[in-house]
């Protein structure tokens, strides 16, 4: 192996779970580092070469400690500030992320300190570029394994929860929400959701089948654990995985049933499959052949149709205009931060302002594919009102040939405060904050509540 990857011949390492920390810390380097995004990291065709070589356990061993180390970040960092007599150089990037892989196994997953330190003790030994800090990592390890009980006694939960997010999007969420509901988003970051499902039909019944609980529509919420893919009604394709407030959007269309529909930028599919099952002509847009086939891969399981278009959506015109549009625009993603925590580490502000750039750009493009008549449905998962709200009160309703058709309390019942005075829809994390555990369920009550952040609007093109 080359000099300028630090690592000494001698690190070929046979001790058992090394290379999966190892490995960790490599992953958080990427996310931390160089903003690339954790699952994209997982791929492991694509993914970084420390990867290719761990079986199925071992990766899901590194996604949950990566995660945590994403989701507690700020914990982590304010935990190891306290048993450090000073800070590292700079630029002991690897020290730091070997400590902070360390750290969220010792703090908050349930694993073994003393492989938890050891191995991290021997990560570092092994790399050139950390050797020298090795006894430094094993006295402040050890002594977290000794204190970690008390650590956070004399912090409030929602210090905690605030240290554990970016300073750019506190202040952009204080500014666009106030203080105590961007104190509230971020101790929803804090507890990893349960999964939510989307299902064609009779939710009540599903969510008895599968042990979950009903939301709204055709959503349902289970606690359930093992591979998805044994799930009772996987095979059959009675159902597809979509945060419940994903499900919100498609909704707004109304009935498109027999209607000539778009999907913009339609990957993974699940708004894709809603639209499909109401019986509408469905025309998938997507401007990558690999999430395109996954598209493709997901409705054929889930016995739908639709025809599929692989395009930019700003260079691509329909052969005739559609009755209905769907435009899920990508976005900072920040209202997915409790199932996926790297995101905000991800993220920036200059790139939440290009990101809402294209969206508007995306929008008016999208208002020429419309028949006069038509309804357009704009939406995305981000809960930056730079990405929502503002781009809807700076489009040029004339110039798009557009009318803001307001979302009305009636028309989501139980969401009602999702619907803001604008007319538009914002789905807050800490929204749906009632639900209860079914029968017999012991899960963590935070983890069955909230939703992910989601923005919609809907136009009507005169």
């Amino acid at each position: 192996m080359s000099r300028s990857s630090g690592r000494q011949p001698k690190s070929v390492n046979t001790v058992p779970g090394l290379a999966t920390r190892e490995a960790a810390a490599t992953v958080l380097t990427r996310i931390i580092d160089d903003g690339r995004g954790l699952d994209g990291l997982l791929d492991t065709r694509h993914g970084p070469a420390a990867i290719k070589a761990l079986d199925t356990n071992d990766l899901s061993l590194l996604r949950a400690i990566v995660t945590t180390a994403c989701r507690h970040r700020g914990e982590i960092d304010h935990a190891l500030s306290k048993l450090m007599d000073r800070k590292p150089p700079k630029n002991a990037r690897h020290l730091l992320h070997t400590l902070h892989v360390a750290a969220a196994q010792i703090l908050f997953l349930d694993i073994p300190d003393s492989a938890a330190v050891n191995l991290a003790v021997t990560s570092l030994k092994n790399d050139q570029r950390s050797t020298r800090f090795a006894s430094l990592g094993n006295a402040v390890l050890r002594r977290m394994t000794r204190e970690k009980d008390v650590l956070f006694t004399k912090d409030k939960a929602g210090e905690r929860a605030r240290q554990n997010m970016p300073d750019w999007l506190f202040r952009d969420l204080r500014k666009g929400y106030g203080r105590e509901r961007a104190q509230a988003i971020a101790a929803m970051h804090m507890h990893e959701p349960v999964i939510d499902l989307t299902v064609k039909n009779d939710p009540a019944g599903w969510a008895q089948k599968l042990g979950g609980i009903a939301l709204f529509g055709n959503s349902i919420r289970v606690p359930a654990s093992g591979s998805i893919a044994d799930w009772q009604g996987y095979s059959d394709g009675a159902w597809w995985v979509q945060d419940a407030a994903a499900s919100i959007p498609a909704t707004l269309l109304g009935d498109i049933t027999s209607k000539r529909v778009a999907d913009l930028c339609a990957a993974p599919g699940g708004k894709t499959a809603q639209l499909a099952a109401t019986g509408a002509n469905v025309t998938a847009v997507e401007n990558s052949a690999p999430r395109l086939d996954r598209l493709k891969s997901n409705l054929d399981r889930l016995k739908l149709q639709a025809q599929y278009v692989e395009a930019d959506l700003l260079e691509w015109s329909p052969e005739e205009p559609f009755d209905a549009i769907l435009l899920d625009a990508p976005c900072s993603s920040t209202g997915t931060i409790r199932r996926h925590p790297d995101v905000q580490w991800t993220k920036s502000p200059e790139i939440v302002a290009e990101l809402a750039a294209l969206q508007k750009s995306m929008l008016l493009r999208a208002a020429t594919f419309l028949k006069p008549g038509g309804t357009l449905v704009f939406a995305n998962c981000s809960i930056n009102r730079k990405e929502g709200e503002d781009i809807i009160a700076k489009t040029d309703s004339a110039t798009a040939g557009l009318r803001l058709d307001p979302v009305t309390a009636d028309e989501l019942p139980g969401l009602e405060d999702c619907v803001t005075g604008q007319g538009s829809v914002r789905t807050l994390p800490f929204h749906l904050d009632k639900v209860g555990a079914p029968i017999g369920s012991d899960i963590e009550p935070a983890r069955l509540q909230g939703l992910d952040g989601f923005f919609a609007a809907r136009f009507h093109k005169t």
